[in-house]
């Protein structure tokens, strides 16, 4: 994942307990205080404060003293048990922290009590090892059917053109995150639950699957609605960020690409390569193979393209389009000229007339040409994909 969980504390301080009018004992008051998870900004020795722009963008200047304690968690831990002791000298700016904030009577902040962090090349690491995580236990695909009653699911994937089903089952422990239709960056995804979940939807589980490969139970989730199209570049605008195009099943569509969108282009020596050996879904001549990952291993990627980890029943892993797509050159949005084909993955959003680009790749007329000559086994724009199923999919969390 991009960031780490709110961490729970196990403990809560509270302040003595003062007398109002004749003798009469007042019961003690804890001050009000909230969990603070975010990020260091600013750490400042004259004031003694650390300031924390937290997840939810409120930024908070907590002040320390002497009786202020720091722990460090390590990456992939979660538990306090697993903390040490630090130095206030070893908290840096952009570290990950979490703290309460409680105000004084006086309404102020009160002093930080407990400051737990983790520090940016924990951050990294602890990323590495969960995308990993994602990678090898993973599984992606399209919804087919959803079942409320039972909270399960039909999952759709693709295995080098062989369509594979499997059973998604939920529990009360699995975790759900929805993207949002203006982004796919897993930083934007908002906790969803089961119902949410709608037949069409590309989905990500990480979890295990049953030793015949017919059933996946998901520890963690993430959906959204998207849609991969072949299009036809009309013209480009530079300035304003956006491509007019026409859609091979559709009307005129504007598509805005973003500072997150991903821009590939084929080679065309790879389009050389793919014209004897049958398209994307089989082997190019020669016997060798395009830059994604052989079969039988994880196909994972990175970067907000595509996806990951499918697999066949049985625990195979199949072709996997989209880490073949990730290891292409990228290009700029001014290399596009009028006339050439994109294949994209989009967001859907209220305006059937705009898109926001998630990825765009350029250079695919020469599997167009095998799509209509029938060498891929469909149409550009048919079948649900950019090329009968070729789908671009969501990206690692």
């Amino acid at each position: 994942m991009k960031i780490i969980s709110a961490i729970l504390l196990t403990s809560l301080v509270t302040v003595p307990g003062t007398f109002a009018f004749a003798q009469e004992p007042a019961p003690a008051q804890a001050p009000a205080s909230v969990a603070i998870v975010g990020t260091v900004t600013e750490i400042d020795i004259e004031t003694a404060t650390i300031t924390v722009k937290s997840d939810t963008g409120e930024t908070v200047a907590f002040p320390y003293n002497e009786k202020s304690a720091f722990k460090k968690l390590p990456p992939g831990k979660t538990m306090m048990a697993d903390a040490t002791a630090i130095a206030l000298t070893e908290v840096e700016v952009g570290d990950r922290v979490t703290a309460k904030k409680r105000l004084t009577p006086e309404g102020k902040i009160a002093p930080i009590t407990l400051m737990i962090m983790m520090s940016k090349g924990d951050i990294a690491k602890k990323q590495e090892i969960e995308r990993e995580a994602w990678k090898t236990r993973g599984v992606v695909g399209t919804v087919g059917a959803v079942d409320p009653a039972t909270k399960t699911a039909t999952l759709n994937l693709r295995a080098r053109g062989e369509a594979v089903t499997v059973k998604l089952v939920t529990g009360e422990k699995t975790a759900f995150r929805r993207y949002q239709p203006e982004s796919v960056k897993f930083s934007d995804a908002k906790v969803s639950n089961f119902d949410e979940i709608k037949v069409g939807d590309q989905l990500r589980a990480l979890g295990n699957r049953s030793e015949d490969g017919a059933t996946y139970t998901a520890e963690q989730i993430v959906f959204g609605t998207f849609r991969t199209i072949t299009v036809t570049v009309e013209a480009v605008d530079a300035a304003k960020n956006e491509i007019r195009v026409k859609q091979a099943e559709g009307g005129p569509l504007t598509l805005v690409v973003s500072a997150d969108s991903n821009l590939r282009q084929f080679p065309a020596q790879m389009g050389a390569m793919f014209g004897g050996g049958g398209g994307p879904a089989g082997g190019p001549a020669g016997g060798q193979r395009p830059a994604g990952p052989p079969p039988g291993q994880g196909g994972g990627q990175g970067g907000p393209g595509g996806p990951g980890g499918q697999g066949r029943p049985g625990g195979g892993r199949g072709f996997d389009p989209a880490a073949m797509i990730e290891r292409l050159p990228t290009m700029q949005l001014s290399e596009l000229k009028p006339g050439g084909m994109l294949l994209v993955l989009t967001t859907v959003g209220p305006d059937p007339t705009r898109a926001n680009a998630i990825t765009v790749v350029s250079g695919i007329e020469v599997f167009a040409a095998m799509m209509r000559g029938g060498g891929g086994g469909g149409r550009p724009g048919g079948g649900g994909g950019g090329f009968g199923g070729f789908e671009l999919g969501i990206g690692l969390p």
